[in-house]
């Protein structure tokens, strides 16, 4: 198992560590910016320096192999309280739970980190529940949220968050890339040059196409045909917003060399909209692939 390095989000870190330290740390804090960015990977590596700061390297900002908590997502560390919210994964009761839990003291009387990933997604019953829950902090809990921004987000939410906004240029993306496939020794599918993705998207679009064995340079529809049957076996949102990218890349290539721009970016709208419905709604997806070929 190799270290686990942060790239592109160093300075975001120490300001946290900082913070932390000087018992300045938001008690509620919302990590806001594209998906991919690296803020689950910025949270991962903060609990590692808090709850371990002996494996934890602030020479090259890396999580040593022998750190405690190499990965928070598990929840082996009972100080830490994760959830994935993402497809509905959360449900009230949880939340609910939640509020007795903090009302106890923690293991060793140590700080507790409460971490909603991709929070965007959590329905307005539970933000209510949280709500009720944050709204009643004590010395020892913290609560992250994470906003991929994916999907709008409740302002009451928001407004009861000390927000931060992450943003990494086309360069600063470009870099962290090269250097991830450099570490992990990943042979790259996708032209990392003109992909415009995120760190993160960009590798697991990579991983994708790798472990699915997909061609990228293949037709549109038999790739959406793959990844909407992917999709629906493995109960995976990656396989539809890689699904989302391909267009956006298909008619990004035809707009720079059409004159008919905003015929074809409607085109490329309603395309992506019917992604999303399909999603939400559970909609057929053979229905919706002979649509879009209509549309193409």
């Amino acid at each position: 198992m190799t270290k686990k390095k942060l790239y592109g989000l160093e300075k975001n870190l120490l300001n946290l560590i900082k913070l932390f330290d000087n018992h300045k740390l938001p008690k509620v804090m919302m990590l806001t910016g594209k998906k991919g960015q690296g803020k689950f990977t910025l949270v991962n590596h903060l609990m590692s320096y808090i709850f371990d700061k002996k494996n934890y390297s602030l020479k090259d900002n890396s999580i040593l192999t022998e750190n405690k908590l190499y990965n928070i997502k598990d929840n082996s560390n009972a100080n830490i309280v994760y959830f994935s919210c993402i497809q509905k994964n959360v449900k009230i009761d949880e939340i609910r739970s939640l509020k007795s839990t903090l009302q106890k003291s923690s293991i060793n009387n140590l700080n507790r980190f409460v971490i909603f990933d991709d929070v965007e997604y959590l329905n307005e019953n539970c933000v209510n529940a949280l709500l009720k829950t944050i709204e009643e902090p004590s010395i020892t809990n913290y609560f992250i949220l994470i906003n991929n921004q994916r999907q709008n987000i409740l302002e009451t939410l928001k407004s009861r968050s000390i927000e931060f906004i992450y943003f990494l240029s086309n360069s600063v993306k470009i870099d962290i890339i090269k250097k991830l496939l450099l570490d992990y020794k990943i042979e790259h599918k996708i032209d990392i040059k003109n992909s415009k993705l995120t760190p993160g998207n960009y590798l697991r679009y990579n991983k994708i196409l790798l472990d699915d064995k997909i061609n990228i340079d293949d037709d549109l529809i038999l790739n959406l045909k793959k990844l909407f049957k992917l999709n629906k076996l493995k109960k995976d949102v990656d396989y539809l917003n890689f699904a989302i990218y391909l267009v956006n890349q298909y008619y990004f290539n035809i707009t720079r060399n059409s004159s008919k721009i905003d015929n074809i970016n409607n085109k490329r709208i309603n395309i992506i909209r019917k992604i999303h419905d399909a999603s939400k709604l559970n909609l057929n997806h053979t229905n919706l692939l002979v649509e879009i070929e209509n549309y193409i």
